[in-house]
C-alpha cells in the first residue's frame, strides 16, 4: 500500500481586527450652550435640556476654543425625549461651521438631519460624517455647533462626542499541511520506490 506522508508547517499571517473606537466628549454644560436664537437651555440630570420656542430656531455653542476635527471620523449628538414634534413634517438638524463663519448663507457647513420618520420616544443620534469633504470648509478650525429645529418643543441632549475608528493589525498562527507528494528533478511525480534525488515538501533528499 502506498504510504501517505504529511508535513505540518507553522506560518504567520496578518489579520485585521477592529478595536473599540476612541471617543472624546464635548462639554454639555449650560454655560457652553447658553446662546442661540428663539431657544433656551438648562442643565438637568442626564444632560442638557433644550427648549425651542419657535420654528427654525436653534440651540448653539461656540466651543470657546477652536476644535480640530480633521482626525476624527464623526461627530455624534445623542438626542432623547423629543416633544412638540407632532406636525406632519419636522426635523432636527445639527450643523458645524468653521472659524470663518459669517452667516448661514455664505459659510460652508456640514449638516445631518433627524426626520419625523423615527420614533421620538427612542434614543436618537444626530451624526455628522467628518470624513466627507465640503468645499471651503476647514475641519481644523471648527468654531460653532448648532442644533436647529423646524418645530417648537424641547429635547434632551444626553451626550455629544467625537469618534474615531481604530483598526489594528495582529499576527496569528496558521497551520498549513503539505501533501507529501514526491517529484524528481524533472518535475515528474514519483512514488516511494523511486531511486535517486527527489523533492519532498520543497526539500531535496536522496531516496
Amino acid at each position: 500500500m502506498k504510504k501517505i506522508f504529511s508535513f505540518v508547517v507553522a506560518a504567520l499571517a496578518a489579520v485585521t481586527i477592529s478595536a473599540e473606537p476612541i471617543q472624546q466628549d464635548i462639554d454639555l454644560s449650560a454655560d457652553a450652550w447658553a446662546w442661540g436664537w428663539g431657544s433656551s437651555v438648562a442643565a438637568v440630570e442626564g444632560g442638557l435640556q433644550c427648549t425651542i420656542t419657535g420654528e427654525w430656531s436653534a440651540v448653539s455653542t461656540g466651543w470657546g476654543d477652536l476644535i480640530d476635527m480633521s482626525e476624527w471620523d464623526k461627530l455624534v449628538i445623542v438626542v432623547e425625549n423629543i416633544t412638540g414634534c407632532d406636525g406632519e413634517w419636522w426635523y432636527l438638524k445639527t450643523l458645524i461651521r468653521d472659524e470663518d463663519f459669517v452667516d448661514e448663507n455664505t459659510n460652508p457647513q456640514m449638516t445631518f438631519e433627524l426626520s419625523k420618520d423615527h420614533n421620538p420616544a427612542e434614543t436618537n443620534y444626530l451624526v455628522i460624517d467628518l470624513k466627507q469633504n465640503v468645499a471651503g470648509f476647514d475641519k481644523t478650525r471648527v468654531k460653532v455647533l448648532a442644533i436647529q429645529s423646524q418645530f417648537a418643543g424641547s429635547f434632551l441632549v444626553s451626550r455629544a462626542f467625537l469618534e474615531k475608528e481604530i483598526i489594528e493589525t495582529a499576527v496569528e498562527n496558521v497551520t498549513l499541511r503539505e501533501n507529501g507528494i514526491r517529484y524528481n528533478l524533472l518535475g515528474q511525480q514519483v512514488d516511494e520506490n523511486y531511486k535517486g534525488v527527489v523533492i519532498l515538501n520543497g526539500k531535496k533528499m536522496i531516496q
